[in-house]
């Protein structure tokens, strides 16, 4: 049993499909505010564990692979040192960074799913499946395309409408195409394996409807989906040999479908863990304790899977913790429209680092956090919040402080003598800042937490501009610098969370452990701590960087 002052966590970030690099899009919507929680709760002195991998079983892995002449592990071995590169830089403080091609995988989904068929929850149905003529094929999925059958959205995929998020049989599709050769194809009957969703709607609905503490949006849209509609029995195999088999009685030649078997990846990523810290039953600490507490962090276009079929399939199985929040943020768009990989419109995470600090990123990703309503991505807003904010409130105010104190105290933190009535009102309102970053952060408010950290920089900028240290009075200058110092002391606790390469570079000025926990934000930096010698923090962004940036997308949009 862990106390209320030392509590499980269980953090998961949407599982990437392996093919294709990240974007600026999927940190903003998943990655970041997942790393920020987690390391909040890491701060507080929780036990956390924050788990993700690489989604590398779809569909689309096999058509990349077609595409590119790669066998569907050669491209796996290619994008995965990629992602996790990136993910690295950024600083995403993941515990594993898993694959669902792992051998942990297979066996987590053989096992489930076996679990699953004992139960009565998977049985087989004949059906009418997609067949190309001229590629010889079956059309699961991604290998075909056509008109959503729900809202008439053009182009879409044979499993998921990425407009309107339903969920659907390639076969419904009005007007398929194959995705290979563009040909019609025809159809052919098949017998594949359905689970039982439509016995769990109910339990499904006794574990969402007291969650009124997710957010708004997230809530309606599920509650709207079981209600109205209920849960319809899925298909969950496919005819090709990528991917875990299927491990029900005279199957030959099928795999479990993607989605219902990466969510999978969660848990087997937790197991992978284990093993690497040669204590292998740990992950039954995370899964199977109902102390712990799990949070999903994913995009919109994953909210059935997470807040319906996710819990459906734990439910179904038994013995395994549900989530206490899925949190499901909306999409980042780019200069006013939608992001497209196809057609060259994004912003790559491995291009910006080539050009930009990371914190620099990870700081505009979460001033624009598309928490509750999609958000733009504007080169020119980037520049202007980079230089006004990160740089002109934010670094200047850690700037000028370290340089005063080195050149009016010889880089001691001074003695303050006696605080005067002043000096003890600007370290009450910083103590009141503290409390609302804390509130923010634990209902998921992430942009807000930053702006409230911006709001403690701006405050002793503002110090230092009434006093002028520079000009006044010593007792007067060290009553000065020791509240700025005091400042700049919690913000190196604080900005570990958003920018961790700055806080971490702050500590060691100062003194400090890399290591910080949430309580020495009410300790003190004590009079006489000699700090490090001052730097720059970053360099200012100028429009010639800026249209550099737009030239390219330019470029590959031309190129597309």
């Amino acid at each position: 049993m862990f106390s209320e002052l030392n509590r499980r966590v269980l953090i998961t970030a949407a599982l990437p499909y392996v093919y294709a690099p990240r974007h600026f899009g999927h940190l903003a919507g998943a990655y970041l505010p997942a790393d920020i929680y987690a390391r909040f709760r890491r701060l507080m002195g929780d036990d956390v564990l924050f788990v993700c991998g690489t989604d590398e079983n779809a569909a689309s892995v096999i058509l990349e692979a077609l595409r590119q002449g790669l066998t569907p592990k050669e491209l796996c071995d290619k994008y995965y040192e990629i992602q996790k590169d990136v993910f690295e830089k950024l600083a995403i403080s993941f515990d594993i960074y898993s694959r669902t091609s792992k051998p942990i995988h297979y066996e987590t989904v053989r096992e489930f799913y076996g679990n699953l068929y004992l139960k009565g929850y998977v049985y087989p149905r004949e059906i009418t499946q997609l067949y190309c003529p001229n590629c010889k094929k079956p059309l699961p999925d991604r290998f075909v395309r056509g008109v959503c059958p729900y809202c008439g959205a053009e182009d879409q995929y044979g499993d998921v409408c990425e407009v309107c998020g339903r969920w659907y049989e390639a076969w419904e599709l009005v007007n398929p195409r194959c995705s290979l050769c563009g040909a019609k194809p025809v159809e052919q009957k098949t017998v594949h394996w359905f689970l039982k969703l439509s016995a769990l709607t109910e339990d499904v609905l006794r574990y969402v409807e007291p969650k009124k503490n997710w957010r708004k949006a997230t809530y309606n849209k599920t509650i709207d989906w079981l209600k109205k509609e209920g849960l319809k029995d899925k298909d969950i195999t496919r005819d090709y040999d990528w991917g875990p088999p299927a491990p029900f009685p005279g199957v030959e030649g099928q795999v479990i479908y993607n989605w219902a078997e990466n969510l999978l990846g969660y848990i087997s990523a937790t197991k992978d863990w284990a093993i690497e810290k040669s204590d292998p039953d740990a992950w039954k600490g995370f899964w199977l304790d109902g102390n712990t507490e799990l949070y999903c962090f994913i995009g919109k276009d994953n909210l059935f899977f997470h807040t319906i079929l996710f819990p459906a399939l734990l439910i179904a199985h038994g013995g395994y913790i549900l989530p206490e929040n899925v949190i499901v943020n909306e999409f980042v768009t780019l200069e006013g429209r939608k992001l497209s990989t196809s057609r060259g419109w994004v912003v790559w995470l491995h291009e910006m680092l080539e050009s930009f600090h990371p914190d620099i990123i990870r700081f505009y990703a979460a001033r624009i956090a598309p928490e509750f309503r999609d958000s733009d991505f504007k080169w020119s807003d980037f520049m202007s919040k980079v230089n006004d904010e990160l740089i002109g409130n934010l670094a200047n105010f850690l700037y000028r402080t370290l340089t005063l104190t080195y050149k009016l105290f010889n880089g001691e933190v001074p003695d303050p003598g006696i605080l005067a009535d002043e000096d003890e009102a600007y370290l009450d309102e910083v103590d009141k800042l503290i409390v609302r970053v804390e509130r923010s952060l634990e209902n998921f408010r992430f942009k807000e937490g930053l702006s409230i950290i911006l709001s403690l920089s701006a405050l002793g900028n503002r110090l230092l501009n009434e006093r002028e240290p520079w000009r006044g009075a010593k007792d007067e200058a060290a009553r000065t610098l020791y509240v700025a110092l005091q400042i700049i002391y919690k913000l190196s606790i604080l900005l570990s969370m958003y920018l961790p390469y700055t806080a971490i570079e702050l500590r060691r000025i100062l003194g400090l452990s890399e290591q910080a926990r949430w309580d020495e934000l009410y300790a003190k930096l004590k009079p006489g701590v000699k700090i490090g010698k001052p730097r720059i923090f970053f360099e200012r962004i100028s429009r010639e960087d800026i249209e550099g940036e737009e030239a390219k997308l330019k470029v590959r949009i031309t190129e597309s």
